[in-house]
């Protein structure tokens, strides 16, 4: 809108802003606009200012809201900028072309489809793309539609005018922020090192603290507290002399994390005030909540990587490898996912970009599905007046589409998007090493957030939304060599013990249901009982080893028919002694595939033991009825051979039983009989047997009993026959020989049950042995480093289609 009676400013610009009378700003490259319903032209125009006075370039080489072409499909940019007013004139290639936004936060790029496809139609080599607080640069390649490199900075106009300096500039642009972010925070670890003298670890929490204050203040809007002029002017005026500046923030912090359960009421900001400001001094310019994850997220992960490689390697499994086993798993949007053993929360990461991913693909195919049914309505001939209406109402369906995925809300909190349900409702894990479930919390946060079902406990034991049944997916890589002893009890620790009071359950009831509450109630009976107690292959031992116990967890942490994958030490596949965690879990789940991970995997942690990946799915109420079906026909079918084996058996026994062949014990049992009373061996008792692995019943034999009745006579001969017997050691022996032959042809008929299952419950098992996985013995990942998984998931998957696509079990 234009205002007649508005005078022309005598500059593009003032000393500061826009040139503003009520709500009318100059533009001028369009005189004034009214901007009481277009905040989107005041972040335009401030680009434009800082283009002219930052960069250099003149008014008369830009134009705003040009199109490239007249029609329907013409795209629109905010701003064009040409190398000079002569190539504007002659409608050549624009250098630059900048789309802008309304609003703040982290820029996506899925908000801005019209400037990007105004840059490629008319052959701009870079893009900005611009809300009121962030910017992102990429300069675009030609002649291949979609591949674009993000840089850091914008050329001027200075670059712009000399070829050899433009590519010095794009060259020297190779590091990005993340490499930025990534040095920053090891100068920060090593200056708690030097300051402090503190241990890797220790340091590390420390920053950890710190980022998690820096968060908070973020979150709560008073970024200005979190800058060494605020330290330096709020030092003088402490309200309370016990705690200096930085630990007051520190208790706020740890306030506004209560929930999560972060960290515990005695933990402090252990360092002098000089450090905590020079560490404020490093990170103060990066706005956490306003970077992208893909550079946070990584220069994190890195910094994790090259910080703990020998200190908590086990608390990180190689990125190939998670990748990997995610992968094949492949968490569809709206399954919830739990790791139980989340460590530094590497898997839960993958499985957030994973469905992300999927979710944004969804969405861009959408938006342009969106984008092409709009344009459809508006003729070939359109005039500008009518784009500009097309325009808007593609704007505005595409900016409500993109609400979707948007992981939080704008403090930080649960927001109700396909990305955000994603976040907050399918995200969970646990660790029982408080630093591990801290880092799990900031990597996620720095990688999208979705910390908020990550706690700090024992894994095997429920806590909030953690709970038998619950989870489609579950995937982790269990802690290995350790052991659950029996001194290990519900409720003895924090990490073992769940709140109770009636807020905590009323807030977990409401979001989880009876079921939350059935579990919960379970923990509160357990405790002060043993954590073994509580599992099958735990209950009534001394101790089991915890991978053994996290295979069970996370088995009963699936609701029938989930997926599970699971790092094991190759000993649980393939040691004889661990036959009875192999057959225990045949009649669980369905073994879907194994690969074995080479040696050198796990080295550079410390770990010597060779390991496998292990997917399963959990029996469904259908497989489970099957799998009993089948034992049931075991046993009748191999009845048919045993049974008669036993009887005969008994029955070549009974004279060894009964007399040995003893002459006096055989006139004595003549004279019985002809009294009408008989030595007999009972018929043995069959009971399905107890313990952890299926097999036939177990076949108990009792000693021999007398039939007849009884006389003055009949009790003289039985007590004369006790006395005999007593001193014919070949009817012990016989007696002791019979129940050990029994006892074998028990196991012969449990070895022949299992065959006849394992043909009746065949299928099929994927079966791999990469030579290398993406890492070397030191700990080495990336794009040189050989990598067999991929060629190893392309397998599964055809494997997948072939067999288990059409109902194969």
């Amino acid at each position: 809108m234009t205002g007649p009676l508005l005078s022309v400013p005598s500059t593009p610009f003032p000393a500061e802003g826009l040139h503003r009378q009520g709500s009318m700003v100059w533009a001028p490259l369009r005189r004034w606009v009214d901007v009481s319903h277009k905040p989107e032209e005041v972040v335009r125009q401030l680009w434009v200012r800082r283009l002219h006075l930052d960069g250099g370039f003149s008014l008369q080489q830009m134009d705003q809201e040009r199109r490239t072409h007249s029609g329907r499909r013409s795209p629109r940019a905010d701003i064009v900028v040409w190398r000079s007013e002569a190539d504007k004139q002659a409608g050549r290639e624009p250098v630059l072309v900048v789309e802008t936004k309304a609003g703040e936060g982290v820029v996506r790029p899925a908000d801005f489809w019209q400037g990007e496809s105004y840059a490629r139609s008319a052959g701009a080599r870079f893009l900005v793309l611009a809300n009121a607080s962030s910017h992102i640069v990429f300069e675009l390649a030609k002649g291949v539609p979609g591949r674009a490199r993000q840089i850091n900075d914008w050329p001027k106009a200075a670059d712009v005018g000399d070829e050899k300096r433009l590519e010095e500039l794009v060259n020297r642009l190779e590091v990005f922020d993340r490499e930025q972010f990534q040095r920053v925070l090891f100068e920060c670890h090593s200056l708690l090192r030097d300051n402090h003298a503190m241990t890797p670890d220790r340091a590390f929490d420390t920053i950890s603290k710190v980022l998690f204050l820096k968060l908070h203040v973020e979150r709560s809007r008073t970024h200005e507290t979190f800058t060494t002029k605020y330290l330096d002017e709020a030092a003088r005026f402490l309200n309370s002399p016990r705690l200096t500046l930085h630990e007051q923030m520190f208790e706020q912090t740890k306030e506004a994390y209560s929930a999560d359960d972060l960290f515990a009421k005695d933990d402090r900001l252990e360092i002098s005030p000089d450090t905590f400001r020079d560490l404020v001094g490093k990170l103060e310019r990066f706005n956490l909540s306003k970077t992208g994850e893909d550079i946070k997220g990584i220069a994190f992960e890195r910094f994790l990587g090259r910080t703990f490689r020998g200190e908590l390697g086990q608390f990180f499994t190689p990125r190939p490898v998670v990748e990997f086993i995610v992968d094949v798993l492949d968490p569809k949007e709206g399954e919830v996912v739990c790791d139980p053993a989340a460590g530094s929360g590497g898997f839960l990461i993958r499985v957030f970009d994973h469905v992300r991913d999927r979710i944004a693909a969804d969405i861009a195919a959408e938006r342009q599905r969106l984008i092409d049914t709009i344009t459809a309505e508006y003729s070939d001939d359109a005039d500008d007046a009518a784009l500009d209406d097309r325009d808007r109402r593609i704007e505005i369906a595409v900016e409500e589409l993109n609400k979707q995925l948007a992981p939080s809300g704008p403090d930080g909190g649960p927001t109700d998007t396909r990305v955000g349900r994603l976040a907050w409702q399918c995200i969970y894990g646990t660790d029982k090493e408080p630093r591990a479930a801290r880092t799990a919390k900031m990597n996620m946060i720095m990688h999208g957030d979705g910390h908020g079902g990550i706690h700090w406990h024992d894994g095997l034991v429920d806590i909030n939304g953690i709970f038998e049944g619950r989870f489609r997916v579950v995937v982790t890589n269990p802690p290995f060599g350790a052991t659950v002893t029996s001194s290990q009890r519900i409720g003895s620790s924090p990490e073992t013990d769940v709140p109770d009071d009636p807020d905590y359950r009323r807030r977990q009831q409401k979001r989880y249901g009876k079921e939350w509450l059935d579990a919960h109630h379970r923990v509160i009976d357990a405790r002060g009982r043993k954590v073994l107690d509580q599992f099958e292959i735990g209950n009534g031992t001394t101790s089991r080893k915890t991978e053994q116990m996290f295979l069970e967890r996370c088995l009963r942490l699936l609701e029938p028919g989930g997926r599970l994958g699971i790092v094991l030490p190759n000993g649980n596949l393939n040691a004889s002694s661990q036959a009875w965690l192999r057959r225990w879990a045949e009649g669980k789940a369905l073994l879907r595939a194994v690969v074995a991970l080479p040696p050198e995997t796990f080295k550079y942690s410390g770990a010597s033991v060779t390991a496998s990946v292990v997917f399963m799915d959990k029996f469904t109420e259908d497989d489970a009825q099957r799998w009993e079906q089948c034992w049931t026909d075991a046993f009748e079918a191999t009845e048919q051979e045993f049974g008669p084996r036993r009887d005969a058996l008994l029955s070549s026994a009974t004279d060894a039983l009964l007399h040995s062949d003893d002459a006096e014990l055989r006139d004595l049992l003549d004279r019985l009989g002809a009294l009408g009373v008989t030595r007999v061996l009972p018929r043995p008792t069959r009971a399905r047997r107890d313990g952890l692995v299926r097999g036939a019943p177990t076949t108990t034999l009792r000693g021999l009993t007398w039939q007849g009745s009884a006389t003055a006579a009949t009790r003289e001969l039985k007590k004369s026959y006790t006395e005999r017997a007593a001193k014919v050691p070949g009817l012990t022996k016989a007696l002791a020989s019979l129940r050990t032959a029994l006892k074998d042809l028990d196991e012969q008929q449990t070895a022949a049950m299992w065959k006849h299952v394992r043909e009746a419950f065949d299928y099929p098992v994927f079966m791999a042995t990469p030579k290398s996985v993406g890492i070397t013995a030191t700990g080495e990942t990336g794009d040189n480093v050989p990598n067999d998984l991929p060629t190893v998931l392309a397998a599964w998957r055809q494997f997948k289609a072939e067999n288990l696509s059409e109902g194969v079990a």
